[in-house]
């Protein structure tokens, strides 16, 4: 009996030192042997046995495993079995487990996908960029636009974590599930302040764990604490705070970002452009804070889905409206008003949101003109004037079921601009009346209607329809009368000139979401759309004594509208490679038709992240954009006289390339949780136009085409910026150090010079304080490198032709003027800009829900007159060599010397204001 343990132990010891043996033997084959294999379009099976004899391994598996799966192509050269495995199995239906040498293959698990909309549980309204989040593995995504989501699973036991910025999270917890299933998770929001709506952040818009560079997401709460002049909250004027964005002009809501124009910035509301985002010359932008719902700014690594600009990408998403219950809100300020209302039209099925905002300057200026009238009238004079501008906002919202949902978004903003005087001599022999009156009207409106559906768990689509049109006319008229109407030497004369510029966009556009797996969001779509371009229609009509003559003049391409075609079409993949790696690929193709000439781009765009741990991760990006219109300004200010033309035959479109790269870390420690990131950037700009040295003296028939040339230009930099955005102390630090150029071949004799707004540095500190439920502090303090000017430095003698002639010839009188001579352009940089801005919301909470909160804000408060322009004027300084007159007879001497200097003016001095909102 013991003979035969003792037989049994050594069978069983040798099996065992066999096993461990052969263990030994595979883990020294899948280290030490590398594997080489170029096989092109073959079957599995074929290169399974090919692994097999290099690797001294088998694979185990069922025959059925490998029917009816498509050819392989597998190239590898000297890598480990090991590596080689991961790479053939991880795009098939196939699971592998190592086994000392035998490789066993198994069918991957089919997988559930899970799919839905988060909303708000109190609106229904939907939540943008919200965090889809299963923890067993690891496995997430985001809501898109409209609140989707889809997220595949393993079949199993599933807790999935919806979270969102500002809202309680909430786990939706699954046993067994073995199906595809579609949810819609209600959050409800956890601020205490139940007026102050967040819109920001979930995975999507983490530093670290995004794939995008130079994109910030910017919450309705910061807009409005953000202190600003007039205390009106504003968005431009809050992206001006952050680096890679110039101001540009002092108080107005320009935009140059990262070296180029106030043109290249694409601005978008609920997915249709806008052209003109400005009111009274910029001061405020075209933005009503009370409808916007969420923003997102890009800057750098542009997605596929956004094209036609350069520079900047501003995606604006309106209130869709409560689908429960009404809510409101009226807001009055020192020179404007704000109301806005929302709620059901249909109790969980339709809703509407309205906002409309209207500036009552002309009020309040009304009653200083008509005191200033009373005291001139008796001098025979007249003033007036009136300004008045409004932005309304409308959006509907229908649910047909789960799946299908129907919007239509309305946006009409307008300005008026009027001003006049008058002299008058009324009731002597000579009387005489004289009137002159000049008015500017500009505005957007913006129209679009759309559909989504949910095809299936993994596709999500959108077509809408879409109309834009900005328009801007001026009109100035002269009336001149001599003797009282009726008697014989009655004489009148009128002249009026008229003349409107103008762009109108129609067409359909379409976008899809499909999400083919956790690891992948694509996004692909197209727009079709019509351009109506009309320059500039200028008209002059005079009458004399009754008798009228009408003249067109100054039209430019003949007085035609230009027609324009365009079409694109992208593709775009968010796909997560691995833990660590995470891609954001896509391109662009653009065709744009003009007057029988077509423009192709292809606009290719790449953002790469590499997640070294949870708190750090290094990102690189690159975006080529194609833009087909250009704005034609001559001022320092966006101006509603400024035209956007088309590109035409001579004129090619504005092609921009940026290369990015960058580092982002997530800083926890006792203070709270800090996000820091540094950029560095290098952007290349072709085609860009400027005004050509003298072009004001080519002849009024000449086109625009001729007063602009074509040229080149380069921006590059580095960005840093460190955010809180928890706590009871938030805000950011900014700091950008930039560099921007130009060249073009017929302006400065061909040398660099440049851009007007290269700013060298520029420092932003923006604090929000919470001193208690109730009161909340904010201030913001700015430094930029002042702008670049193109001033005379030198004047020389010159002989200048008169509007005269001689008596008895046609011959010009010519005199001598002491003349200008400018050298390179923009020569002269003007002083340093900084300003420190303070506010406070003070929050009194009334019966039901109800708000009051007052706005107390101080813009410039220790006042510094930041220069607005540059003139050339004249000093006076002591003479060194005057004496006093010492007799009746001595001649008068000056005693001071007139020195040339340059002057600046600044327009924005200290300006308190106050505001009260009340929501209900």
């Amino acid at each position: 009996m013991e003979k035969k343990r003792f037989i049994g132990l050594m069978i069983l010891g040798v099996l065992l030192l066999q096993c461990i043996g052969n263990k030994l033997y595979a883990q020294e084959e899948i280290s030490d042997s590398p594997i080489t294999l170029d096989m092109k379009e073959r079957p599995l099976k074929d290169v399974l046995k090919e692994i097999e004899q290099q690797a001294g391994i088998y694979f185990s598996y069922e025959s059925a495993l490998l029917q009816g799966l498509p050819k392989v192509s597998f190239t590898v050269k000297q890598e480990p079995l090991e590596s080689c495995l991961k790479q053939l199995f991880l795009p098939l239906p196939i699971l592998y487990q190592v086994n000392g040498r035998y490789i066993v293959l198994k069918r991957k698990p089919k997988q559930v996908i899970v799919s839905g909309f988060a909303r708000d549980k109190a609106s229904s309204e939907s939540l943008i960029g919200a965090s889809v989040y299963e923890k067993a593995t690891r496995k997430g995504t985001a809501t898109n636009n409209y609140g989707f989501f889809s997220i595949a699973l393993n079949p199993g036991d599933i807790d999935l974590t919806v979270s969102y910025i500002g809202y309680k999270g909430k786990v939706i917890s699954f046993k067994g599930l073995g199906n595809d299933t579609t949810l819609t998770v209600d959050l409800e929001s956890s601020i205490a302040l139940k007026e102050v709506v967040v819109v920001a952040s979930g995975l999507e818009s983490q530093p670290v764990q995004s794939p995008h560079m130079g994109k910030l997401e910017i919450s309705q709460q910061t807009i409005r604490a953000t202190p600003v002049m007039f205390g009106e909250a504003d968005i431009i004027k809050t992206l001006q705070l952050t680096p890679g964005v110039s101001v540009g002009t002092e108080g107005f809501s320009g935009m140059y970002v990262r070296g180029g124009s106030v043109d290249e910035n694409l601005f978008q509301i609920d997915g249709n452009p806008i052209y003109q985002v400005s009111h009274v010359g910029g001061i405020f932008s075209a933005f009503n804070s009370e409808a916007v719902r969420g923003m997102d700014f890009y800057k750098a690594g542009f997605p596929a889905r956004y094209g036609g600009r350069l520079s900047s990408v501003v995606d604006i998403h309106t209130k869709e409206g409560n689908m429960k219950e009404f809510h409101g809100s009226a807001t009055v300020g020192l020179i404007s008003g704000n109301v806005s209302l929302e709620g059901p039209i249909v109790k969980d099925r339709t809703s509407f949101a309205v906002a409309l905002r209207r500036t009552w300057l002309d009020v309040l200026t009304a009653p200083g003109f008509a005191i200033a009238n009373s005291i001139t009238k008796k001098n025979g004079e007249k003033n007036n004037a009136r300004y008045a501008f409004h932005d309304l906002n409308v959006k509907l919202n229908h649910h047909f079921n789960d799946r299908s949902r129907m919007f239509v978004s309305l946006y009409n903003g307008n300005d008026i601009l009027k001003g006049g005087n008058e002299w008058f001599n009324v009731g002597d022999e000579d009387a005489f009346k004289e009137k002159n009156d000049a008015s500017l009207r500009w505005g957007n409106l913006m129209a679009t209607a759309g559909w989504t559906y949910v095809f299936n768990n993994k596709l999500f689509g959108k077509l809408s329809g879409v109309y834009t049109q900005y328009r801007s006319s001026m009109k100035q008229s002269q009336r001149n009368t001599n003797n009282e109407k009726g008697t014989e030497d009655y004489e009148e004369y009128f002249k009026e000139t008229s003349s409107v510029t103008g762009i109108m966009d129609a067409g359909l556009r379409t976008s899809f979401d499909y999400f083919p797996s956790s690891s992948h969001h694509i996004r692909f779509g197209g727009d079709l759309m019509m351009h109506r371009f009309r320059p500039e229609h200028s008209q002059t009509r005079s009458v004399f004594n009754d008798k009228s003559n009408n003249d067109e003049i100054g039209a430019v391409f003949a007085n035609e509208l230009l027609w324009a075609k365009e079409l694109s079409a992208f593709a775009e993949d968010d796909w997560t490679l691995s833990k660590a790696f995470r891609a954001n690929g896509g391109v662009r193709y653009s065709i744009f038709n003009i007057d029988s000439k077509t423009y192709m781009g292809l606009e290719p765009r790449l953002s790469l992240r590499w997640l070294i741990n949870n708190d750090l991760s290094l990102k690189t990006s690159y975006a080529r954009m194609y833009q087909y219109v250009h704005l034609v300004a001559n001022s320092y200010m966006n101006l509603p006289t400024d035209a956007w033309m088309p590109v035409t035959k001579h004129l090619k479109p504005l092609i921009s390339d940026q290369v990015s790269l960058g580092a982002y870390y997530n800083w926890n420690n006792s203070l709270g949780n800090f996000d820091l990131s540094i950029e560095g950037y290098y952007k290349k700009m072709d085609n860009l136009l400027e005004y050509r040295d003298g072009y004001t003296f080519l002849p009024s028939f000449s086109s625009w085409e001729e007063k602009m040339a074509s040229g080149e230009g380069r921006a590059y930099g580095g960005e840093f910026m460190v955010q809180k955005q928890s706590g009871k102390l938030t805000g950011w630090v900014g700091y950008t150090l930039s560099w921007a150029d130009r060249q073009f071949d017929d302006l400065n004799e061909g040398k660099r010079f440049p851009s007007k707004y290269d700013n060298r540095h520029k420092l932003n500190i923006v604090a929000m304080y919470k001193v208690s439920p109730k009161v909340e502090l904010s201030a913001a303090w700015s430094y930029a490198s002042g702008n670049r000017a193109t001033l005379s430095l030198e004047n020389y003698q010159g002989i200048v032709p008169t509007s005269y002639y001689q008596d008895s010839s046609k011959e010009r009188y010519y005199s001598y003027e002491e003349l200008d001579y400018y050298g390179e352009r923009n020569n002269y940089q003007l002083p340093a800009y900084h300003r420190l801005d303070l506010g406070i919301n003070i929050y009194r909470p009334k019966k039901s829900g109800r708000m009051g909160i007052w706005n107390i804000s101080i813009y410039n408060v220790y006042s510094r007159m930041n220069p607005f322009m540059i003139y050339k004027s004249d000093k006076k300084v002591p003479n060194p060599n005057y004496t006093a007159p010492s007799g009746p007879n001595s001649g008068y001497i000056d005693p001071y010397n007139y020195v040339p200097c340059f002057k600046t003016i600044g327009i924005m001095p200290i300006i308190p204001s106050v505001s009260y909102t009340y929501k209900f």
